[in-house]
């Protein structure tokens, strides 16, 4: 039976937590919306969703999907109104009163459109693609030496975050160097969580370019490949800090003895040494401006090293003395 896209929009109801709620109820305590003008924005936002449903949901019957559409209207009417408002209550139930309701929804979904595509592009071009047969002839490696798996750039919780983006929702509550503390997608309630959005997605973007700036030559020659790793761009960038310590040279390949013997020697309880902190955040600083990367990447890779350098002291206990 399909479900009835008209009564889904009736039934739904605020979210109170939404700025479009908030300035529904402050401006119907200041009287300065009156109760049928409240229905009529109502019947605007209704019409919104049934225009989103229309236009990208194939099959009326799933219920889930109708139900994100209406949510999506509400959203981002709420994110055009807080925007237009500068997230002033008053400004906000002015504006609702002499404002089409549609207008707000539009420039919220301007707001989101850049994020989007954003996120599209990541999901599509955030992977270290194999060499093609040329290539491996230059590199003079064998097409069957090779793993033939592209490496994600983003994590798999990364990954949970682009896709609920692409719905207008959010899984992460704060700003993370790499996201590794989740929760189940929920909608966009405030413009601030948008900000937050586009800081994640920088990080992840800054991450391909730091990647994609590394001399990757070998990479698919390395043993485990890193297309089976949970974390393949923390592994890659573990190994290079190892060799650099260990051996002084550029190389990304990590067994468990060489990753013992970093450990033993850079790690004291736990924290790695200041010393050797502090001389592996100079060197990928240095090879990234040498690199004419921008000053947002190499922030970001400093970042991310000393972040690695973090995970990794409680990943394996230190055995030094």
């Amino acid at each position: 039976m399909t479900t009835n896209k008209f009564s889904l929009v009736a039934e739904a109801s605020l979210d109170r937590r939404l700025f479009l709620a908030q300035a529904l109820a402050h401006g119907d305590t200041l009287g300065r919306i009156p109760r049928e003008q409240a229905d009529a924005l109502y019947q605007s936002i209704a019409a919104i969703a049934h225009k989103l449903i229309t236009m990208k949901t194939a099959d009326l019957s799933d219920e889930s999907a109708l139900r994100t559409h209406i949510q999506t209207a509400f959203t981002l009417t709420s994110l055009g109104l807080e925007y237009g408002s500068k997230g002033d209550l008053d400004r906000a139930a002015q504006l609702l009163h002499k404002t089409r309701t549609v207008k707000f929804f539009q420039i919220g979904n301007t707001l989101m459109e850049k994020s989007l595509d954003r996120a599209r592009h990541l999901l599509e071009h955030a992977v270290i693609l194999p060499p093609n047969r040329d290539e491996e002839r230059l590199l003079g490696t064998n097409y069957t030496d090779l793993e033939t798996e592209g490496i994600q750039i983003y994590t798999q919780a990364e990954l949970e975050f682009l896709k609920a983006l692409l719905i207008y929702r959010t899984s992460i509550r704060t700003l993370q160097v790499t996201i590794r503390d989740t929760e189940t997608p929920r909608p966009l309630l405030h413009l601030a969580e948008v900000e937050m959005i586009d800081r994640q997605l920088a990080c992840i973007e800054n991450r391909c370019d730091y990647v994609k700036a590394l001399p990757l030559d070998n990479l698919f020659a390395l043993d485990p490949p890193l297309s089976i790793l949970p974390n393949p761009i923390e592994h890659l960038t573990l190994g290079l800090i190892a060799n650099l310590v260990l051996y002084r040279q550029v190389d990304f390949q990590l067994d468990e003895d060489a990753r013992q013997d970093f450990h033993q020697l850079a790690y004291v309880d736990g924290e790695i040494r200041e010393s050797f902190r502090q001389q592996l955040l100079d060197w990928i600083a240095k090879y990234l401006e040498q690199a004419q990367q921008p000053e947002p990447v190499k922030n970001y890779a400093v970042a991310y090293w000393d972040d690695c350098l973090r995970i990794e002291g409680q990943v394996i206990p230190s055995q030094s003395p």
